[in-house]
C-alpha cells in the first residue's frame, strides 16, 4: 500500500541523510536542511530497519546523502545492509571522496548509481565553489564510479550567474567524453535561496539555458520525479534541470520523504517545524507498527512549500 498525503502525492523515494558531516564547505550548502550540532547517528542497523518498513508502503528508491555520506567509515555496511533489501534503486548524492578506492565495494554491497558534484570544470573556479582541493579526486571519483558500473553517473552542477554559468555546454561535452548517455547525466541545479545576499547576487534563472537546451534536444521528456525536465541531445548526452524556487509544479509532484541523520521523517527540506521523531521511539525498544506510525503521521503533515507561483522572493 502507497501512502498519499494530502495533496495527492504519493510517497515512493526515500532520501536519508546519513551524516551532517563534510570535508567540504561549498559556498551555497543548505546541508539538507540540517542546522545544529552534529551526532547521534543512526547505526546501520537502524537505517536498514527504517528502511524495511517504509517499503512496506510502497517505498522503492532509497537515496544517500548528508553532509558526505562518504566520511561514514560504515558506509559500505550502510549500503550493504540497504541493499540486502532490494529496494528498485539505490543512490548516493557524493563529492567524491573515497569513491576511487570503494566504488567496487559499493557496488557489491548493492549501490546502483552515483550522484557526484562537479560545479566546474575549471580547478580554481572549483576550489572557491567547495573551499577544497580535491578537483583531481572528483575527476578520478567520476571514473572510478563508472568502471564500478555506478552508472549513470549524475552530474551535479550548481549554476551560479557570472561565474560558472558559461561551463553549461563545456560540461555537457564532458559527459559525452565519458561515454554519453548510458554513463554520465548532466544535472543543472537551480541555487536555492539559503543566504538571500548570495541568492541576489549569484542566482541564475535558468530559463534561458532551458531554451537552449530545448531547441537543440531531440527528446524532451518530463520526469515523475518533481516534473524535472529532462533533455537528450543530438550526442546522446542527458541533461536535467532543477528549479525548486518559487515553482509549485516542483513542489506538487514531489514523492520523496527525507530521514534526518538523527532519525526524524522530514516531509519538506525549506521547514524545520513539522519533523517526526522515531529514533528515540526505536531505542526505547519499540515494534515496526509503532515506527509505521509515524511514518504515517510525517506523510499526513506533508504539504508543498510552494503551493502558487511567487511573484517575488520571500523575505525574513
Amino acid at each position: 500500500m502507497v501512502l498519499v498525503d494530502r495533496y495527492g502525492r504519493p510517497v515512493v523515494s526515500l532520501r536519508i541523510a546519513v551524516t551532517p558531516e563534510c570535508n567540504f564547505d561549498c559556498v551555497f550548502c543548505h546541508n539538507e536542511g540540517f542546522s545544529g550540532q552534529a551526532g547521534n547517528l543512526m547505526t546501520p542497523t537502524e537505517i536498514a530497519r527504517v528502511t524495511q518498513v517504509l517499503m512496506q508502503f510502497g517505498v522503492r528508491k532509497v537515496k544517500l546523502t548528508g553532509g558526505e555520506p562518504m566520511v561514514r567509515r560504515d558506509i559500505v555496511e550502510i549500503t550493504r545492509r540497504i541493499g540486502e533489501l532490494r529496494p528498485d534503486d539505490l543512490a548516493m548524492t557524493t563529492n567524491g571522496t573515497r569513491i576511487e578506492a570503494l566504488a567496487w565495494e559499493l557496488a557489491e554491497a548493492g549501490m546502483k548509481r552515483l550522484n557526484i558534484s562537479l560545479h566546474s570544470l575549471k580547478e580554481e573556479k572549483f576550489k572557491w565553489i567547495t573551499s577544497s582541493v580535491r578537483y583531481e579526486e572528483t575527476l578520478k571519483a567520476i571514473g572510478s564510479a563508472i568502471e564500478a558500473g555506478l552508472t549513470p553517473v549524475k552530474l551535479n552542477m550548481v549554476l551560479l550567474k557570472d561565474y560558472n554559468e558559461d561551463e553549461v555546454w563545456d560540461m555537457i561535452h564532458y559527459a559525452e567524453s565519458l561515454g554519453g548517455a548510458d554513463l554520465a547525466i548532466v544535472q543543472l541545479i537551480e541555487l536555492v535561496p539559503i543566504d538571500l545576499d548570495f541568492y541576489r547576487r549569484f542566482h541564475v534563472d535558468l530559463s534561458s539555458v532551458e531554451a537552449q537546451l530545448k531547441e537543440r534536444a531531440t527528446e524532451v521528456k518530463v520526469r515523475d520525479m518533481q516534473n524535472r525536465p529532462q533533455y537528450t541531445l543530438p550526442n546522446g548526452v542527458k541533461v536535467e534541470v532543477v528549479r525548486p524556487v518559487h515553482n509549485a509544479s516542483f513542489c506538487m509532484a514531489n514523492n520523496r520523504m527525507r530521514i534526518t541523520h538523527d532519525g526524524k521523517f522530514r516531509p519538506c527540506l525549506m521547514r524545520n517545524d513539522n519533523m517526526v521523531d522515531f529514533l528515540s521511539l526505536m531505542r526505547s525498544g519499540c515494534t515496526d507498527d509503532a515506527i509505521a506510525a509515524r511514518f504515517v503521521r510525517s506523510v499526513w503533515v506533508r504539504e508543498p512549500y510552494y503551493k502558487v507561483p511567487y511573484l517575488t522572493l520571500r523575505r525574513g
